[in-house]
């Protein structure tokens, strides 16, 4: 998902049986939908500032990557000590199983968290306008949730299920996917105030 440069129109993709794109652009102004031929220009230069792992205008603001791998299952074991025997891996019933964890962080407040999923940067959270050291992102709940660059927060009431939260590139508005049902989705857009 992403913002036209004027702000008046926002681009998605979606995915039919996970191998089929299609794309649309949403006119804000009267809610009609088209059908799209492929990404538009602006629609990958905007991806590229939402899905940055710096703030646009502060790159002194990074978010830290941490990535953990872990064993989830004990082997199991033939013999036993119960008769006697020996513990020895039974190698014809390897179930072993490893999980990989990967984990966004803005300031120690985590932004995004993937076991076993490519992580995709910007799916669970998009920067704001440049300067302002400010990120919207989806916590684990599917809560919309406001963090600035003095790590103050701020959930939006009312929302649950949210996904690809996008700020508009003036500051003024956020878009983001709320879940609408199995394999559904509706676009919605909240206004955004500077809280004092």
């Amino acid at each position: 998902m992403s913002w036209s440069p004027d702000n008046a129109y926002i681009h998605v993709r979606t995915v039919e049986d996970r191998a089929v794109p299609h794309d649309y652009i949403v006119s804000l102004e009267d809610r009609e939908v088209s059908l799209a031929f492929g990404e538009p220009a602006w629609g990958s230069a905007y991806w590229a500032r939402k899905s940055d792992l710096a703030a646009p205008g502060v790159p002194s603001l990074r978010m830290e990557i941490t990535e953990s791998n872990r064993r989830t299952r004990p082997a199991p074991f033939s013999g036993g000590f119960a008769n006697g025997g020996a513990q020895t891996p039974d190698v014809k019933n390897p179930v072993d199983a490893y999980e990989s964890e990967i984990t966004l962080r803005l300031l120690g407040v985590e932004i995004g968290n993937w076991i076993n999923g490519a992580p995709m940067a910007g799916e669970t959270f998009g920067w704001g306008p440049d300067g302002s050291a400010a990120l919207v992102f989806v916590d684990r709940t599917g809560r919309l949730v406001f963090i600035g660059g003095d790590k103050h927060t701020r959930i939006v009431a009312g929302v649950k299920g949210a996904w690809m939260p996008a700020w508009s590139s003036d500051g003024t508005r956020v878009a983001f996917l709320q879940k609408a049902g199995r394999r559904k989705y509706r676009l919605l857009t909240a206004d955004v105030t500077r809280s004092r």
